[in-house]
């Protein structure tokens, strides 16, 4: 669910679009469990926060490789949605990280999804997540497949 607190309101929902609320909203079991707040949606934009906890922090106190991966999948995977034709299904074909600094448990990390190509059968996502005093942490970059709809029999 879209947290109204934090919502930018320049990148909300588009205007007399509103099935992008209901597709955005929908967000995985696996989003809720890692604490993904969803703050503003569009189809060239999505932006989420996740407070980082002692249970996604590695040995070292720093948020995990494998949770900022997490974080920027969902993304990629909800703004790939928002693209999709009816009907359609997305999945990650793949995934590329760059980790740039830590982000300490407390912290509120920021990500931003935009989209690098938007095609028919693949669309390319990155995801740029930042720490507090915004600083990048980490750049993600994926692919997502357009999976079509079985034709009706």
């Amino acid at each position: 669910m879209v947290d109204e607190q934090h919502r930018d309101e320049s990148h909300g929902v588009e205007t007399g679009d509103e099935g992008l609320r209901g597709v955005a909203e929908a967000q995985p079991a696996f989003s809720r469990f890692l604490g993904i707040e969803l703050i503003s949606y569009a189809r060239d934009r999505v932006v989420a926060e996740l407070v980082v906890r002692e249970e996604h922090a590695n040995r070292n106190g720093l948020l995990h490789g494998g949770a900022i991966m997490a974080f920027a999948d969902n993304l990629g995977g909800t703004a790939a949605s928002l693209n999709l034709p009816p009907g359609a299904r997305t999945t990650t074909l793949e995934s590329k990280t760059n980790f740039l600094r830590g982000i300490t448990i407390g912290q509120r990390a920021r990500a931003e999804c935009v989209p690098l190509h938007r095609g028919r059968s693949t669309s390319v996502w990155q995801t740029t997540v930042t720490d507090e005093e915004g600083r990048t942490a980490a750049v993600v970059t994926q692919t997502q497949m357009v999976l079509q709809p079985p034709a009706q029999q």
